[in-house]
C-alpha cells in the first residue's frame, strides 16, 4: 500500500470515527432532555392502516423526487442532440434518485450528495457531463432549502404550539432565518451565474492556474448554462410546481404517521416537523442520520406535544426514522434493476472526460 492510500485510508477512518462520535452526542442529547424516547415502550399505533396508507406514499414520494430534474436535464439533451424530441433516459433519471438516497442517507456528512451527479453523468447523456449533472442538483438543493423554510415559518404560524416552550420556538425561528439567508444567498450566486456567464469563467480562470483553469473555465460556462434553463418559465415553473408536489406528499406522510400514532395534529404541524427536522438532518450526523434525525424530531415534538404523549411521541418519531431508511433501501432494488436495464441498452460510446 502506498503512502497515499494510507493516507486516504486514515482520512475515511477519521471521517467515520468523527461521524460517529457527533451521533453519539446528539443522541445523548436527545436521551438526556428530549421528551421523546430513542425507542418508545411500548409502542403506540392504535390506528396501523394509517401507517400502512403511509408506507404505500414512499413510492409516489420517491418517484416524484427523482422526476423534477427532468426539467433540466432534457432541454440540455434536447439541445445537444440536434433532435427537440429527445429527452434524457427516464430510466436512469429515476433509478439515480432511488440509489442515490439511500446512499445519502447512509454516508456521514452528507458525503453521498455527489452519488446521483456521478450516476447521471456515467448515463451519458447527449450534452449531459459532471459539471451539468452537478450544477441541476445545487439548483434543487437550493429550491429545495428555500421550501423546507418556508414550511418552517408556515407551520409555526398555523401550528398548535405549546405555549410553555416560547424560547425553544424563538430559537428555531432563529436558526430557521439562519438557514433562509443561506439559502438565499445561495440562490442568489446560481442567479448571477446563469445571468452572466462571461463573468464566472473570467473568475475562474484566473484564480486557477494553466490548464486546470482552462477547463475550470469552461465548465463554469457549462454550470451557468444548466442553471439558466430553469429561469426559462416553461422550465422553472414545472419544476417548482413539482418541488411543490414532491414537499406537500411528504407533509401527508407525516401527518398520517402522526395520526396512527395517536397524536391528533394538523396538517400544519406535520409541516413543521418536516422543516426542523429537514434542517436538523444538516447537522454533522452519524451514518444513517443517526443523531440528527433524532435530534430533529425531538426539538419538533417538543413544540408540540406534552409529557402525556411521550409514548405517542417516541413511536412516531421511531416509526418515521424506520420508514425513511427502509422505504429508501427498499426502493434502491427496483432502481437498481431500471439502471443495469438503461445500461445494457446503452450504446458504446467514449466517457465525458468532465
Amino acid at each position: 500500500m502506498t503512502d497515499g492510500e494510507q493516507r486516504d485510508g486514515k482520512r475515511k477512518v477519521a471521517l467515520w470515527l468523527a461521524s460517529i462520535v457527533a451521533a453519539l452526542l446528539l443522541l445523548l442529547l436527545v436521551a438526556r432532555f428530549g421528551r421523546i424516547d430513542l425507542w418508545p415502550d411500548p409502542l403506540v399505533l392504535p390506528s396501523p392502516w394509517l401507517f400502512v396508507a403511509a408506507c404505500a406514499m414512499q413510492i409516489p414520494y420517491t418517484l416524484t423526487r427523482a422526476l423534477r430534474l427532468r426539467f433540466v436535464l432534457d432541454p440540455l439533451v434536447a439541445a445537444a442532440s440536434g433532435d427537440g424530441r429527445r429527452r434524457f433516459d427516464w430510466r436512469v433519471l429515476q433509478a439515480s434518485g432511488m440509489i442515490s438516497y439511500p446512499i445519502v442517507i447512509l454516508l456521514p456528512f452528507r458525503l453521498g450528495e455527489l452519488s446521483r451527479p456521478l450516476l447521471l453523468t456515467r448515463a451519458r447523456g447527449a450534452g449531459i457531463g459532471f459539471a451539468e449533472s452537478l450544477s441541476a442538483i445545487a439548483v434543487e438543493r437550493v429550491v429545495d432549502g428555500l421550501m423546507v423554510v418556508g414550511m418552517l415559518f408556515f407551520g409555526l404560524a398555523f401550528a398548535g404550539l405549546r405555549g410553555d416552550e416560547l424560547e425553544a420556538i424563538a430559537y428555531v425561528r432563529g436558526f430557521g432565518r439562519l438557514m433562509a439567508i443561506t439559502f438565499v444567498l445561495g440562490l442568489a450566486v446560481l442567479i448571477a451565474a446563469a445571468a452572466r456567464p462571461a463573468w464566472l469563467e473570467r473568475i475562474v480562470g484566473k484564480l486557477l492556474p494553466g490548464r486546470l483553469g482552462e477547463r475550470g473555465a469552461a465548465a463554469a460556462v457549462r454550470i451557468a448554462g444548466t442553471i439558466a434553463v430553469l429561469f426559462d418559465w416553461r422550465r422553472g415553473l414545472p419544476f417548482v410546481s413539482w418541488s411543490l408536489v414532491y414537499w406537500s406528499l411528504t407533509v401527508c406522510q407525516q401527518w398520517l404517521v402522526l395520526r396512527a400514532c395517536g397524536l391528533e395534529l394538523g396538517f400544519a404541524d406535520a409541516a413543521a416537523v418536516v422543516a426542523i427536522v429537514g434542517l436538523a438532518i444538516q447537522l454533522p450526523g452519524g451514518p444513517a442520520q443517526a443523531g440528527s434525525f433524532q435530534f430533529g424530531m425531538a426539538a419538533a415534538l417538543a413544540l408540540l406535544t406534552g409529557p402525556e404523549h411521550t409514548a405517542a411521541a417516541s413511536s412516531f418519531a421511531a416509526l418515521m426514522y424506520l420508514l425513511s431508511l427502509g422505504g429508501a433501501w427498499l426502493l434502491a432494488l427496483p432502481g437498481a434493476w431500471l439502471l443495469a436495464r438503461a445500461r445494457r441498452s446503452q450504446p458504446e460510446q467514449a466517457p465525458d472526460p468532465t
